[in-house]
C-alpha cells in the first residue's frame, strides 16, 4: 500500500469520498502541463471489476470532482455490451456502455489512493 502524504474529501454522487495521494504523485502533478483526471471505472460484466484510468481529459459527460490543483476524480459505471471472445481479443476487453440507471448514480467509492512512480500512475479505489 502507498504511504499517502496528501488527502482531500470530495463529493461523488452525493457521498463523501476520501482521496489520498503520495508525495511522488504530488510532485508528478506539479510537473504536468495540464490537469489529471482519474477515472474510477466500475465495470459490470460476468464479475464486477474495478479499474483506474489516468487521463488528460475526462471521458464522457460525467462530472469530475476537483480534489486539488490539477487533480480530479470521477466514477464511471459501465457494463459490457457483448460477450464475444473475438471482440474481447480485438479490444483487449468486451465492448462497453455507460450505465445511466438511477441506481448507478448513487454509487460512490469510500476511498481512492493514488501514486506515481517513474512516471507511471497507479492506484486503487475501495467501495
Amino acid at each position: 500500500m502507498f504511504k499517502a502524504q496528501h488527502s482531500s474529501t470530495v463529493d461523488i454522487n452525493g457521498r463523501a469520498v476520501e482521496v489520498t495521494w503520495t508525495r511522488a504523485a504530488q510532485r508528478s502533478l506539479m510537473q504536468r502541463p495540464g490537469d489529471l483526471y482519474v477515472e474510477l471505472e466500475l465495470y459490470f460484466s460476468c464479475l464486477v471489476k474495478k479499474f483506474l484510468h489516468f487521463r488528460d481529459v475526462p471521458r464522457g459527460a460525467l462530472p469530475a470532482a476537483r480534489v486539488a490543483d490539477r487533480l480530479y476524480v470521477y466514477l464511471r459505471p459501465v457494463t459490457s455490451t457483448a460477450c464475444s471472445p473475438q471482440e474481447a481479443h480485438a479490444l483487449g476487453r468486451q465492448p462497453e456502455a455507460e450505465i445511466e440507471a438511477p441506481q448507478a448514480m448513487r454509487l460512490a467509492p469510500k476511498k481512492v489512493v493514488i501514486d506515481c512512480r517513474d512516471g507511471v500512475w497507479s492506484g486503487e479505489f475501495f467501495m
